[in-house]
């Protein structure tokens, strides 16, 4: 008996077989699929990066809401200075929880805090505006752009098949200022009461 089990030299087909395994995983992933990883860990990396600028950029507005939460009783104590409720811009700017007062402050503290509070979300919506503005979407929609055009043919050179390559494939869009506003929203600007 010859081959590994008797204490000998592997066959020539195991030996062949360990060869061409170990080529394959000098290749990776295909094409295609290093190209969509590429692309999502690029997409990922850019909306961490404005998740982390927006939430550096909203501290006085968290200031302001629990300068507010400090002259009001609770969520529905707002129609003397505010047209709408305001209770929603804790969670678009990511500020802790609401600790109300036990009684409200005067009307006319209440309205300073407001004017505070307006300005202040104005001040960082125009401060976010600009910074997105100023990215440079430029690589990434080439990047974008190519993933759209070769991913389908660097899968089906793989697959063999047009159809199977194509099945579930949803282009991406570009990415603009437009498009990271969407996804890293400004914040809705309170109206004070008198207007």
């Amino acid at each position: 008996m010859s081959g590994p089990d008797a204490g000998g030299e592997p066959s020539p087909i195991l030996a062949t077989d360990r060869e061409v395994r170990e080529l394959m995983g000098l290749f990776d992933v295909p094409a295609f699929a290093r190209r969509g990883q590429d692309m999502d860990f690029t997409l990922s990396s850019l909306h961490g990066r404005c998740r982390a600028h927006r939430a550096g950029m909203l501290d006085m507005v968290q200031v302001r809401l629990r300068q507010w939460s400090r002259a009001a009783v609770g969520p529905d104590d707002w129609s003397d200075v505010f047209r709408a409720p305001v209770v929603g811009l804790w969670a678009l700017s990511l500020a802790e929880p609401p600790r109300w007062a036990a009684s409200p402050a005067s009307t006319r503290q209440r309205r300073g805090v407001a004017r505070d509070l307006i300005a202040s979300v104005e001040r960082f919506n125009d401060r976010w505006r600009r910074h997105v503005a100023r990215l440079d979407f430029a690589p990434i929609n080439v990047m974008i752009d190519q993933y759209n055009v070769y991913y389908i043919i660097e899968k089906e050179c793989v697959m063999g098949s047009a159809r199977l390559a194509a099945r579930a494939f949803e282009p991406v869009s570009p990415v603009s200022p437009a498009s990271i506003l969407v996804d890293h929203p400004l914040l809705p600007v309170p109206e004070p009461a008198g207007r």
